[in-house]
């Protein structure tokens, strides 16, 4: 077996990269499989904030790739440690699902039920008018505005569904009000995190996922390689288009590997 890259520390994004919805992507968990067995470090850098990290472990287990916690690395937990880190004590008012409320609880993060210091936006499959109210509410009073990552769609087998960077605009819409802080890929605390975790160079870390905007950004931005796989979002006509230059491009993960 021949890796096409160079590498240690194997960063994939997973809708669109690994799985659709809950159908593997072909040849995808025979890969990372191949991965694990010649001594490289896998990992799951997902933007997604509305599940809990365990929700991952047993959705990728299930398919076939027997997976630990600490292979999985959220926007959640990069929001956590920018709050602790950046804006220790101060109140957060959350827009999120229970899985993304709980963890924020677990990590002793201050929560508000109406006023706070910081308005958080999270990916809410549970979002109701109120939440939407509440959150414009503090725009207006001048609350800071974070939001846990900037994808502007999460993809199903169903069809897209709106994410947190539509959610923004509807906010900026309302409010006049950006965030000023994100979280997710392709910011600055989402490399924190992870150069946090793992002692392994950034020459010999591989960013790899399906979309431009944030995991190739990610992996440019923060001196990784990067590889475009496109079995999700990016057509060769997108990326032609939008002017980013991943190290390498694939039509799938399991072409990551060649049988010598």
């Amino acid at each position: 077996m021949k890796l096409k890259i160079d590498a240690d520390l194997f960063l994939f994004d997973l809708d669109g990269t690994v799985y659709l919805g809950d159908t593997v992507i072909e040849g995808a968990i025979e890969t990372l499989k191949k991965l694990t067995a010649m001594g490289k470090k896998v990992c799951f850098l997902t933007n997604n904030s509305s599940k809990d990290k365990r929700e991952y472990v047993k959705k990728i287990t299930d398919m076939g790739y027997p997976v630990d916690l600490w292979q999985i690395i959220t926007s959640t937990m990069a929001t956590i440690r920018y709050l602790h880190t950046r804006r220790p004590g101060k109140s957060v008012y959350p827009v999120g699902t229970p899985a993304f409320i709980e963890e924020l609880k677990k990590a002793s993060i201050p929560l508000a039920k109406e006023d706070a210091d910081i308005f958080l936006l999270g990916f809410d499959t549970t979002l109701t008018y109120e939440k939407i109210w509440n959150g414009n509410i503090l725009l207006e009073k001048g609350r800071e505005f974070f939001a846990t990552h900037p994808d502007f769609v999460c993809p199903s087998e169903r069809g897209d569904m709106p994410d947190v960077g539509a959610m923004m605009a509807m906010f900026e819409s309302a409010s006049g009000r950006t965030a000023s802080v994100i979280c997710g890929k392709p910011h600055e605390p989402m490399a924190e995190i992870v150069e946090s975790l793992f002692d392994i160079p950034k020459e010999k870390t591989v960013m790899i996922g399906d979309r431009l905007y944030t995991d190739i950004l990610f992996g440019i931005n923060h001196g990784f390689q990067t590889i475009l796989v496109l079995s999700g979002e990016t057509t060769h006509e997108m990326l032609l288009d939008s002017g980013i230059h991943p190290t390498m491009v694939l039509p799938s993960i399991a072409h990551l590997i060649e049988e010598e």
